[in-house]
């Protein structure tokens, strides 16, 4: 009878972890993706017109790919790509009862702890200050349901591998950056929107264009012609790393 008992007792314990589990799940619409694009303002002048293309193409490829994998898509391109902007559409967002999850794709230029939003340039570590400055009541408690809703941090920009801990502090679960300037972008982001958007891990989603063969052919001919040219591309390193709960999936829970 006790073996029995203590049988039941670890099978209902099971079916209760099975069910929270799967009302942890986050279907479609209850996620939202806030997508920032601003790279040809501030670019340097003879590049801007691939900038811009580039700017394009990453609105392009999340609206043809993910539209149909999210409740609601925000995109903060140009003049409305501004902290202020990013900050308040993540907060009207976390205010939204059928939102569980919110993601953001970050485009932007960046350097060691900084990024270039179209007003200006923001040290991450003031941008996490800023985040996370709440002095009300109200403001704390909007604070609480924000970072509980902040999940998938994809940064784009170079140098991103410094901005990991700020965005983690800010409230992401995940987040990836490059080592160090960013530019195999061409091979490796429709490939991981789409593996991300099939239900691999995010970590997972990156494995075509994040191994070393992968990353050599895409940076080794920048770094050539930033030998060339004896500037900056040649520390190009688009290598990503990861961190937080870097292999959650699409359908994941926010923590």
């Amino acid at each position: 009878m006790k073996k029995l008992m203590v049988t039941g007792f670890l099978c209902g314990l099971l079916v209760l972890g099975i069910t929270q589990n799967a009302q942890a799940a986050v279907g479609r619409h209850n996620r939202a993706l806030v997508v920032v694009s601003e790279l040809d303002t501030h670019g340097s002048r003879e590049l801007r017109p691939l900038y811009a293309s580039l700017e394009q193409l990453t609105q392009f490829s999340v609206a043809g790919l993910l539209r149909n994998d999210y409740r609601q898509i925000e995109t903060l391109a140009n003049r409305d790509a501004t902290f202020a902007n990013f900050k308040r559409t993540l907060k009207e967002l976390a205010q939204d009862s059928n939102i569980h999850a919110i993601d953001v794709i970050l485009s932007l230029h960046g350097s060691p702890g900084e990024l270039v939003f179209e007003d200006q340039t923001w040290s991450t570590a003031t941008m996490e200050r800023r985040f996370l400055m709440a002095v009300t009541r109200a403001e704390q408690a909007e604070m609480i349901v924000l970072k509980k809703k902040l999940r998938m941090m994809y940064n784009l920009s170079c140098f991103g591998s410094s901005h990991r801990q700020n965005f983690i502090n800010m409230g992401f679960d995940m987040v990836n950056g490059s080592i160090n300037v960013n530019a195999n972008s061409e091979v490796e982001f429709v490939p991981a929107l789409l593996a991300w958007k099939t239900g691999i891990g995010f970590r997972d989603s990156f494995a075509a264009s994040n191994n070393d063969a992968a990353l050599f052919a895409a940076d080794e001919p920048i770094r050539l012609m930033g030998r060339l040219q004896n500037n900056s591309l040649k520390s190009t390193n688009s290598k990503k790393l990861f961190s937080g709960t870097f292999n959650n999936k699409i359908s994941s829970d926010a923590r």
